[in-house]
């Protein structure tokens, strides 16, 4: 499975260029929280996982939902709803906007899934509906149910 690069602190200032560019400020809770996500760049994110991390510095939990509804408006974050639960990972920077994502219905480990060959497959399928339908198809969200390695692992050693 292949994953997209690693973020690093010079991604957070083109994000903050970005939203200042659409008239906002880069506030210390706005940059905590950005912080989160390209230390978790590899994971999802809810709400709760960011305030549980983020309390000690006294940011509260309207903060973080106010901010995550911004970073999402502004294509910064991709919200992916599993669940009833809105997981977040950073958007910006993906390679391909079109992903798959697998959650483990047993530790709940969320991955993104990137496979060349699938997603050509998707392409097609993309085509087909814009034209049969004529809709212009922008985003879509493909999420696979089930046990990850490790679960697997835990399972056959019981």
């Amino acid at each position: 499975m292949e994953k997209v690069r690693k973020y690093d602190y010079k991604d957070i200032e083109s994000i903050k260029k970005l939203i200042e560019k659409n008239g906002c400020t880069f506030t210390y809770q706005r940059n905590e929280i950005l912080k989160e996500f390209v230390e978790n760049n590899d994971k999802h994110l809810n709400a709760k996982e960011i305030y549980d991390k983020l309390k000690y510095k006294k940011i509260g939990v309207s903060t973080i939902y106010r901010t995550l509804k911004l970073f999402t408006n502004l294509n910064i974050l991709k919200e992916i709803k599993i669940n009833d639960i809105n997981y977040y990972e950073l958007k910006i920077f993906i390679r391909e906007p079109i992903h798959m994502h697998f959650q483990c219905k047993n530790c709940r480990v969320i991955e993104d899934i990137f496979d060349e060959k699938i997603l050509l497959r998707y392409l097609e399928i993309k085509k087909i509906l814009e034209k049969k339908y004529r809709y212009k198809i922008k985003d879509v969200d493909i999420i696979f149910y089930g046990l990850c390695n490790n679960c697997i692992e835990k399972f056959r050693k019981r």
